[in-house]
């Protein structure tokens, strides 16, 4: 909902005159305070493009001081520094600016809380990599991975960051890639290869991103868990319809692609289901992923077996009429459910 800042002033102060009353859980109030925003006016859009710009500029900094290893040594040797004291000094720091945001919560725009986390964020992870630094194991990144994911977890469940989450869902999707290869035999996980196991991987997290609406304290980033989850699996079916199973390039160049067909029939019924569901349950997120995924099922079986062959405007006349009936079909059932009492 939005609102003009005065009101947003006054609904928030409502929120909290509420809450501490006891009319109110803090849950039901951080939920309250996620629904208001208030209209930003020119110069407030103005500002808020300058914060982004600032944000990318700090990322920026962040991945050019830490790839340039001759700055960080002379920052070392300048101060006398080793690295568990600079790991110290950031969680210090970390500390403090989360406790400093906590109490400025309520006087922040909900994007300029968010940039806020990343920075804080971006803080944890300079503990963690010069904590890491003192690990010289050859499961030093897995282990720096796994961390930000634990870390960057509890501080977005304990501040109800969006940003945070999806930070801990790309360490965990890392972790998960760097353990899968640590741990294969012969370029197989589990008697899978790259797609297969990120199509695991996503039909985990879609699942979980399902589950998560049960619980009040995770239900905020439900949807970026869910989303994740479905460019995952799809992705990853996408790969495996092309790839199949076998783990190195010279197998897969060794085996005709009708040998692999099932693969793809497999996909094609993922994104009609997703697809179908989509427009059963009204999740236009499932919905539109089962339409694009469906093309390009189509568009690479195309190019797989029928670009030599056929003529590529009946294919592409063929396409038009499926989805022509398609497009047909969803708008008389929308007519008739416009109809129903």
């Amino acid at each position: 909902m939005e609102v003009g800042k005065d009101e947003w002033k006054i609904l928030q102060k409502a929120i909290t005159e509420w809450e501490q009353a006891g009319k109110l859980t803090k849950e039901q109030a951080n939920d309250l305070r996620n629904t208001i925003d208030y209209k930003q006016t020119e110069r407030q859009q103005i500002a808020q493009y300058f914060f982004f710009i600032a944000l990318f500029c700090t990322l920026l900094a962040f991945g050019a001081i830490f790839i340039n290893e001759k700055l960080l040594e002379k920052i070392k040797l300048y101060f006398s520094w080793n690295d568990l004291a600079i790991a110290g000094i950031t969680a210090g720091l970390s500390i403090l600016w989360f406790w400093y945001i906590a109490r400025k919560r309520q006087h922040l725009s909900p994007a300029a809380y968010e940039i806020y986390m990343v920075l804080g964020g971006l803080s944890v992870l300079t503990c963690l990599i010069y904590t890491c630094k003192q690990i010289t194991t050859d499961t030093t990144y897995s282990t720096f991975l796994i961390l930000s994911f634990i870390f960057l977890t509890v501080l977005s469940v304990s501040f109800r960051s969006k940003a945070l989450w999806i930070g801990a869902i790309a360490a965990f999707i890392g972790w998960f890639g760097e353990f899968s290869i640590f741990h294969s035999s012969n370029n197989l996980f589990l008697v899978m290869n790259y797609p297969m196991r990120y199509t695991v991987l996503g039909l985990v997290l879609l699942v979980l991103g399902l589950l998560q609406g049960m619980v009040k304290r995770l239900s905020l980033t439900k949807r970026i868990t869910y989303t994740t989850g479905l460019i995952l699996l799809f992705s990853g079916l996408w790969g495996i319809s092309i790839f199949g199973n076998y783990n190195t390039v010279a197998d897969w160049q060794q085996v005709r692609q009708i040998h692999i067909v099932a693969y793809s029939v497999l996909f094609g019924v993922a994104s009609a289901l997703s697809f179908y569901l989509g427009i059963r349950f009204k999740d236009d997120l499932a919905r539109d992923f089962g339409v694009i995924f469906l093309l390009i099922n189509l568009y690479t079986r195309y190019f797989e077996y029928f670009w030599d062959s056929m003529n590529k405007g009946i294919f592409f006349l063929i396409l038009a009429i499926t989805f022509g009936l398609v497009g047909r079909w969803l708008e008389r059932n929308n007519r008739k459910r416009k109809t129903q009492p």
